[in-house]
């Protein structure tokens, strides 16, 4: 009997949970794994599906320490099929359908997926030649006709402008793909008729505007816009006062209103015949650009969704491909629902239509194949990506339709995260300024399904019984400027966070009432809506020595470090490039002054490099060493060396700097391994230059006592014991432009309208914007929602509504209330006393009353702030006096890929196809799937799938046997490689570590009486001389697989060697 609380659990029912934040949505998730695991099912037949790498890490790692813990027999098992395991993104898991369909969808099945950047290099080219065509003699006889009309249309309309605005459309349709490409265009509206007949018809009007009749004609458009003066504004709203020479006019005001309702109708008209042409250029770039990416045997990112979705609906054997799944696949489980897009929520619904129809073979077995989906619909803020929040609702409806008593629904209600006063904050909050009735798909009386369903929960923490505290902290300066704004912010901020160390108690999560602690830097998390003010922040934490970190921020490329590594570059690229080399001269590789290199430029020469040779300070001489060195020398080991021969690394103290420089680095490598020269490395950097959305290096913040920033939408998922929320009175300034991807009732549409006056009255673009700002409340519960012990929203008190501020205003009643003044609203009384203590200046209060929330001012901030020391442990980190830079780690240390390459690059092509086939082989030996004297028929097979045929083919092979027989000489073969109880081969592993997840296989674990020992191969060749460093080289790697050992099996005693095969060597490292 499943009890009460369990039902989820019960595995011949599909389901569908509603978890909230911190209700523990992924430990549900794995319990139903492990549910469906004990009754039986075969580990393969069941499919995970996460929207991210590091979750579906997460995911493998607590199901596999829950059975650890749980049930060790399970556990046994399962690692030894866990290669089986199939918890994946659901892109990684289109990429395999794709891979086995290839020949359906006519794909090579190695294809590779192109770099983000790469792919807008290509289609930015594939639009220039392609508009460069328009206008051609072959186009103007037919051929691009569409194409025609719309640059020239768009050249006579803007000039120059039009030709930009053109592309940004085309552009917008690229970004937006795939679903630009299965976009339609609405249906024509007849409504424009309509007012036709009633306006040629109008009282005076012909009389007053000259051919007039003309407006109303079907290609009128143009004397219509040309007309626009006669009844619009300038800001394109209708007159309400008549022209002297239309006073003639019978009820002008009310023939003004009409004709702004036939100019929008016929406007919409003629736009749409815009978007037709738009439509058709976009097709042939895209067509051009899947066309070179074909021939390549690349694919993008988005093409993995969208044709494993054609596949599945358009194929004519997609009935095949649905039976091969099903045929391997009983259950599907998917995690965080709510972010799920049309084309995910089609391709989950299409390989369980059989199972929903009750009927197919699993059935007639006596098999019951389920779904399980868990998410939260109010933590869905990925609209700008394509997610879809009203899938989460039409999901549960069809569900319940289809499946009857087999379906359960369970919203939770239990918040295991946070402590009272951020629950009852939330609560209050939410279930104002959202709503709390059911939504109506079909259009009935409830809301729509994209309008925010509230339920209250409860707070279910035990280990304290202290409340929390929430604080609101307003600043009131209405004569500053938003800039001067933010800056007092963040020093307000930074006064509190101060406050807060060393004296504020946090309480470490427990099951059982637990001691608490002073607060750290490391305890705390300051999240931002958009990063337009990030520096203001990052420059107050510097003058208050508050120590901090930027996680997952952007701005790669604009970085000063980068900037500077980019210069060096640049002038080993182009000695005659003066400002690279002026930047050069300037950065922490020299640190000369300015005074120096102005007299330089002041100087006879052809180039700043000639005329800074004359000064002979001896920096021209390191420069002309670069300058010959990189004729034979790769440019990430020169960068390498630069850094540091001059010190430079000693200026990139800070952990964020450290990773950047790491990062560059790891792309020039990377470019150069793809076989990129240095000029064409630089047309790259050239071409990254000015983009702006490229990761910052991620930083291992495990340990480190630092404040993280980072944006809410990086903090999803997450959670600290101490928030702060600032840029509350922030707007939501949703600029629309022209053009608009948007759906309805799960068809897609594509709309553009340039007049802005138009888009204003537009029901699609108005629904689009109310849409986005309904994900605003979204964004904010989950801001709120982060934090376990303490939050804190800061901001200037506005008048504005549409923003943090004003939900506050409407969930709160919160309210300024000026000196003197009587209010009955709540006020915290430590508020009330501090305030009588503190300067005179507005006050503000709140409708509810609420344990633990303060609304506090400034000037209490700066009173607290003055009354406590600094605290010993804020001081800031100074550069260290000599610092040793840690080399940039070879791909070849962790990423099986990347070490092929890197392998390829020193040993040539022959030597990383055939580690390959020595690790299948070793792997193959280990498990008993073949004999030693299968060994060379397999080994033949593998190098065949390879390409390896004929005389290579026979090399190789003498190789592996040399390899083979050099390692039973030495009795490695028989200690290691041969079968053995208690070891495991190719083992497949995932360790957390702060913000990063290491996932990778451990080629050979042996269990020795409770000693693991770990071995990795090593099948390059190796000269004795280069072995110590080798070993210190892979250190980290093994590291990491004795920690991953440690955590599968709880070992104490681990110790890890490598085998260098083409040596029959076998060495302790890590």
């Amino acid at each position: 009997m499943i009890k009460a609380m369990n039902k989820y659990l019960d595995i011949n029912k599909s389901v569908m949970i509603s978890s909230p934040a911190g209700s523990g949505k992924t430990e549900k998730l794995a319990r139903r794994y492990i549910a469906l695991l004990r009754s039986g099912v075969d580990v393969e037949r069941i499919l995970a599906i996460t929207f991210t790498d590091k979750a579906a890490a997460e995911m493998k790692q607590r199901i596999l320490r829950i059975l650890r813990q749980e049930d060790k027999e399970l556990f046994g098992k399962l690692l030894e099929k866990m290669s089986l395991m199939r918890v994946s993104t659901i892109h990684s898991f289109c990429g395999t359908l794709l891979r086995r369909f290839s020949f359906e969808t006519s794909l090579d099945p190695n294809y590779r997926i192109e770099d983000a950047i790469d792919s807008r290099i290509a289609w930015d080219r594939i639009l220039y030649e392609v508009l460069m065509e328009v206008g051609t003699t072959r186009s103007r006889a037919g051929k691009g006709k569409a194409g025609n009309e719309l640059l020239f249309q768009s050249l006579s309309e803007n000039g120059f402008k039009g030709l930009d605005r053109l592309k940004t459309t085309i552009n917008y349709l690229f970004e937006k793909n795939p679903f630009s490409l299965e976009a339609g265009l609405p249906g024509p509206s007849l409504a424009s008729e309509m007012f036709a007949k009633e306006l040629a018809d109008w009282s005076g009007a012909a009389a007053a505007i000259e051919n007039y009749a003309e407006l109303f004609r079907d290609d009128g458009f143009t004397g219509l816009v040309a007309a626009e003066k006669h009844f619009l504004t300038k800001s394109g709203e209708p007159r309400k006062r008549a022209p002297a020479y239309a006073k003639g006019i019978v009820d002008y005001q009310g023939w003004a209103s009409t004709m702004f309702k036939y100019w929008s109708e016929k406007s919409k008209e003629e736009f749409r015949k815009r978007a037709e042409r738009l439509k058709a250029v976009f097709n042939k770039c895209f067509e051009k650009y899947s066309d070179k990416k074909a021939l390549r045997g690349l694919l993008d990112f988005s093409d993995l969704e969208y044709m494993t979705f054609r596949l599945l609906t358009e194929d004519q054997e997609w009935s095949n491909i649905l039976y091969a799944f099903d045929e391997k696949t009983d259950h599907i489980l998917v995690d965080e629902f709510q972010d799920t897009n049309n084309f995910q929520w089609g391709i989950i619904d299409k390989l369980t239509e059989e199972w929903r129809s009750g009927l197919g073979a699993k059935r007639e077995e006596g098999k019951v194949p389920t779904i399980f989906l868990v998410g939260d619909e109010k933590q869905s803020i990925y609209f700008f990506r394509g997610a879809n929040v009203e899938i989460f609702n039409r999901a549960k409806i069809k569900l319940e339709e289809w499946l009857k008593r087999e379906f359960y629904y369970e919203e939770v209600t239990e918040n295991f995260r946070s402590l009272p006063a951020i629950i009852d904050l939330t609560n209050a909050l939410f279930s104002k300024i959202m709503r709390t009735v059911e939504p109506d798909e079909a259009g009935g009386e409830g809301m729509p399904s994209w309008m925010t369903r509230y339920s209250a929960f409860k707070a279910c923490r035990t280990d304290t019984k202290d409340a929390g505290k929430v604080e609101i902290i307003l600043l009131d300066d209405d004569e500053a400027t938003t800039a001067e704004t933010r800056q007092k912010e963040a020093d307000v901020i930074a006064k509190r966070i101060q406050g807060l160390i060393d004296d504020y108690r946090i309480t470490e999560k427990a099951e059982t009432p637990a001691g608490s602690r002073p607060c750290r830097y490391m305890d705390i998390a300051l999240l931002l809506r958009k990063r337009t003010h990030l520096k203001k922040y990052e420059q107050a934490f510097r003058r208050y020595n508050i120590p901090f970190v930027a996680v997952k921020g952007i701005g790669f490329y604009q970085e000063p470090e980068v900037a500077i590594l980019r210069a060096l570059t640049y002038f080993l690229s182009n000695p005659y490039d003066d400002y690279s080399l002026y930047i050069l001269l300037k950065s922490p590789f020299f640190s000369i002054d300015e005074g120096s290199i102005v007299k330089a430029v002041n100087s006879e020469g052809d180039c700043l490099f000639s005329k800074w040779r004359k000064t002979r300070d001896g920096s021209e001489k390191l420069l002309d060493e670069w300058l010959l060195k990189i004729q034979q020398v790769p440019l990430s080991e020169l960068i390498e060396e630069a850094l540091s021969r001059t010190k430079a690394w000693e200026f990139f103290h800070e952990a964020q700097q450290r990773a950047n420089v790491k990062k560059f680095i790891k792309l020039v490598e990377d470019l150069e391994a793809d076989g990129k020269s240095l000029l064409k490395i630089r047309d790259f950097l050239e071409r990254t230059e000015e983009r702006a959305d490229e990761p910052k290096a991620n930083v291992n913040t495990e340990g480190m006592d630092a404040v993280r920033i980072m944006t809410i939408h990086g903090a999803k998922g997450l959670e600290f014991p101490v928030v702060f929320v600032p840029g509350i009175d922030e707007g939501f300034f949703t600029k629309a432009g022209d053009s608009l991807i948007y759906d309805t009732e799960g068809k897609l549409f594509f709309k553009y309208v340039p007049q802005s006056a138009v888009r204003r009255m537009d029901e699609d673009f108005i629904l689009h914007s109310r849409k986005e700002n309904e994900e605003q409340k979204r964004l904010f519960y989950v801001a709120v929602t982060r934090a376990e012990q303490a939050f804190f929203l800061t901001g200037r008190w506005s008048e504005n509504n549409n923003s943090f501020l004003g939900f506050l205003k409407q969930g709160l009643g919160l309210n300024r209330v000026e000196p003197g003044a009587q209010s009955t609203e709540h006020r915290d009384r430590k508020t009330e006393n501090r305030k009588q203590k503190t300067k005179k200046g507005p006050q503000w209060g709140t409708s509810v009353q609420l344990e633990g929330l303060s609304v506090i001012s400034e000037q209490e901030i700066k009173a607290l702030y003055k009354k406590r020391p600094r605290p010993k442990t804020s001081k800031a980190p100074s550069a260290p006096e000599k610092f040793i830079p840690i080399r940039v780690e070879k791909p070849l240390i962790w990423n099986a890929v990347t070490e092929t390459i890197d392998i390829r690059r020193q040993h040539g092509k022959d030597w990383a196809v055939l580690g390959d086939v020595i690790h299948r082989l070793f792997e193959d030996i280990s498990n008993g799937v073949i004999t030693e004297g299968d060994m060379r028929a397999r080994a033949q097979k593998l190098l065949m799938t390879k390409g390896i045929v004929n005389k290579q083919n026979e090399r190789l092979l003498s190789v592996i046997g040399e390899d083979v027989s050099l390692l039973q000489e030495k009795g490695i073969w028989q200690d290691v490689i041969m079968p053995r109880d208690n070891s495991f081969s190719e083992l497949p592993f995932v360790l957390g570590s702060g913000d990063t997840v290491y996932t990778g296989r451990i080629d050979r674990v042996i269990n020795e009486d409770g000693v693991f020992k770990v071995y990795d191969y090593k099948t390059f060749p190796v000269d004795k001389k280069e072995m110590s460093y080798l070993l210190k080289g892979y250190a980290s790697q093994l590291r990491i697989y004795k920690e991953a050992v440690k955590n599968l099996f709880n070992a104490e005693d681990v110790r890890s060697y490598i085998i260098f095969t083409h040596t029959g060597e076998i060495k302790e490292a890590g």
